[in-house]
Formats: C-alpha cells, structure tokens, sequence
C-alpha cells in the first residue's frame, strides 16, 4: 500500500489534470468537484451504494436495483460512475430511489472525504473495481464492501510481486464476493480471496435489461440495428447496407454519442440521407440511415428490430454484450473480435442463437440471408428466446442475498428517512 499511495501521490499532478480536463470537456463541474469528494449536495445519507465503472455496469446493475426497490421502496441507492456516458444512464432513469455522483478519483483524502459525508450503509462494486484507497476508506468506516457479478480478467490474475500483493489484501477486505461464474470464483480465490467468502451466483449480464418509457419516435418502416459501433464500423457498415439496396432503414447507434460529427461527416460521402435522433429528425420514406446519437434509449429500439448487428466487434475492440439484444429476442450477427464477451459468445454459438462472421463481406451475406429468408430468421430467434429464457431467475437471485445482507444489519429495516 505504501508504494502505491507513493505512485499516487507523484502522479497526482497528471492525474488531476486529467480530472480537470475530463470536467472541461464535458462541462461538468460536478464531475471535478465529486472526483475531489466535494459536490454532494442533494444526495442522501445511508444510502445503500453501488458502484458501476460505466455504461455497461450501469446497465447490468439497473434491472437488480429495481428489483430490490420493489422488494424494498423505502431504501434509497446511490449509484457512482467513473464516466459521464454512465452518468447520463443513471439520470435517464428518473427514479426518486436512485441518486448518482462521480466516484472520487483514488485519493485517500477525496474517498475518504466521499464515505465519512454520506455513510452509505454497504458499497456493493459491480464487476471488479478494485481502488486500494476506496476499499480502505470503506472498510476503516466499517461500510461492508461486497463484490457481486464478480470477474477477473485474464492480466489481472497474472499479476505478480506487489500489485498482486495489494490486490489479495483487497480482496481480504471484502465481506463476500459473488462471483459470476465458477472459473471466476476460482481466480479470486487464487487472487487472495477467502475462499469461504466467495460465492458463485450467475452473470447479471445474462438478465433481462431495465426498461423506463421512452419516447421514441413513430416508425413507420421496417428497421435493423447496428448497436454499439466504434470508429471505422459505421461506414464499413454503411456501405455493405447500401450494396444491399434493402428497403429496411438502417439504424446506427454509436457507442460513444458524441462522435456525431465525425459520425455524420464520414457517412455522407455515401449518402445524403441521414436523420439524426438528437435533432428528432423525422423519419421520412427517403432516409437511409437514423443515427441514433442519445443515450440510454437503445433497449427501446431493440424491441421491434428485424435484426441487430453487435459493433465493436468489427474492429479490434472486443466486442459487446450479445444478450442485451438477445433478451428481445432479436437475432444477432456478430465480427471476429469478441475477446471481452467470450463467455456470452460461445454460449449464444453453442446454441446457434447467433450468428458470427470473420468480415464486413461475410456480414453482407448474411444479411441478405436472413432478411430476404423469414422462415430461417424464425429459426434462428427461437434459439435465441430457448436460450435466455434460463436466465430470469439471476436477478432475483442476487436480490435475494443483497436483501438478506440488509436485513441482517439492520433488522427492524428502517427506512434511511433521509431527504435533500
């Protein structure tokens, strides 16, 4: 801990100018204000608090906490992102339950600043974030830490020498850990982890998504999805779409909206013919293309989608998570790069609910497969509802142990009764 605290304090000042850059950029002084663990007016004591990197923790954390406000609608929860595209998915919700703040960049003096000003009553860290000065902060404050969805990748368990030392102290740290699979328990403990304090509950990631109302606008064509696309996807897409001379709109939704421009400016060497969601272009029977440039809306579009084509697969990215549209019953077609989402792809693969291809042409092929071919794309999502259809229980599982959690600390269950 003493050589990481001493890292941390030589690096502060390009840290803190990050912290200040990041806060220009978005024009956001809360963000630079709860990075330092100062700005957190209007949020309740004794929340119970979840932590979730960004986007894609948010979105596995949300349909547990609604879960657990139906089960519990007195309890507030608090919610923290290192990110403003997860902040912006948390305050989309608009749910009186749910509070969100920046989580404190790791300094001992901005965690602790953070804990000892609103004393939530357990920090529950979805996935693996594991900061040495939070946990400590935390744990000297006897807020019980718990890690659920837990997972390890691969660089982390090959540590060695001292950050593998710091990291087995954290893990000590913890009340429990729920560990998403039983590779995945296995690692913590070969980590450092107790092994009486490690669990194996099932992936979040593998439940039914949150939903709000949206106001989508009134489509009056058939459409496909292109989700989560990255630099270079969208027009690779694009102009295989345009080859196809479909009569489907193509819908684009990037995975980092704020790319619009660039977005907008490569597809128009295409086509003309493109309407964006942020202005509420209207969809008229000559657009081509709808970029889908908000966040937080596009479990809305997967509901009546013919198809979903996965970025972030098409580049060397990683891939995203197959079965946010999958819970929709949608068919998906995925590239070659899915080393983020191996456990998700091999299972959707093994089931044939899924479809990969190794380049933009083999996608083209495809597409003209399944659209032009209703009875083989029915197929195809009936495998699909087969297979998530094993998964609505994970939910209800974690709750009932984060529940049981609660009502062991306090089992008369009063409400915090803490309002801004």
């Amino acid at each position: 801990m003493f050589l990481y605290r001493l890292l941390n304090l030589l690096l502060f000042p390009l840290t803190f100018g990050y912290v200040c850059w990041k806060a220009v950029r978005h024009k956001q002084l809360r963000y630079l204000l709860q990075r330092l663990g100062l700005g957190l007016i209007g949020i309740p004591k004794h929340c119970c608090w979840f932590h979730c990197a960004s986007v894609g923790e948010v979105n596995t954390a949300l349909p547990l906490l609604q879960e657990l406000h139906r089960r519990k609608p007195e309890q507030n929860f608090l919610i923290t992102t290192n990110t403003p595209t997860g902040a912006n998915i948390v305050d989309r919700q608009q749910q009186p339950y749910l509070y969100h703040a920046y989580l404190p960049f790791d300094w001992l003096l901005s965690v602790t600043l953070f804990v000892s000003s609103l004393k939530p009553t357990e920090l529950y860290i979805i996935e693996t974030e594991l900061w040495p000065n939070l946990f400590c902060a935390a744990h000297s404050s006897r807020v019980p830490i718990v890690i659920i969805n837990g997972r390890l990748s691969p660089r982390t368990t090959a540590t060695f020498g001292w950050v593998r030392s710091v990291l087995g102290r954290l893990l000590r740290l913890a009340d429990h850990i729920y560990a998403r699979s039983e590779a995945d328990q296995a690692a913590f403990i070969k980590l450092g982890a107790h092994a009486d304090k490690v669990s194996m509950l099932g992936n979040l990631k593998y439940s039914p998504p949150a939903l709000q109302t949206a106001d989508r606008p009134d489509i009056n064509t058939e459409y496909i999805v292109a989700a989560s696309t990255h630099d270079d996807e969208e027009l690779k897409i694009l102009t295989c779409w345009l080859q196809l001379d479909r009569h489907e709109l193509l819908v684009i939704a990037p995975r980092h909206p704020e790319r619009r421009d660039e977005i907008v400016q490569q597809l128009s060497e295409l086509t003309d013919a493109i309407a964006l969601r942020s202005r509420n272009d209207a969809i008229t029977a000559a657009i081509k293309v709808y970029l889908l440039d908000t966040v937080g809306e596009l479990n809305h579009w997967f509901a009546d989608a013919r198809l979903v084509i996965m970025g972030g697969s098409f580049i060397p990215r990683g891939g995203h998570n197959l079965l946010e549209p999958a819970h929709f019953g949608k068919a998906v077609i995925f590239g070659p790069s899915m080393e983020n989402f191996q456990d998700e792809a091999r299972l959707m693969l093994n089931q044939h609910a899924a479809v990969q291809v190794d380049s933009i042409d083999a996608l083209c092929q495809q597409l003209q497969h399944f659209l032009a071919n209703q009875d083989a794309l029915q197929s195809l999502e009936n495998n699909v509802a087969e297979t998530t259809a094993g998964f609505r229980h994970i939910v209800a599982d974690y709750a009932d142990v984060i529940c049981a959690r609660m009502k062991a600390q306090d089992k008369s269950w009063e409400p915090s009764g803490e309002r801004p």
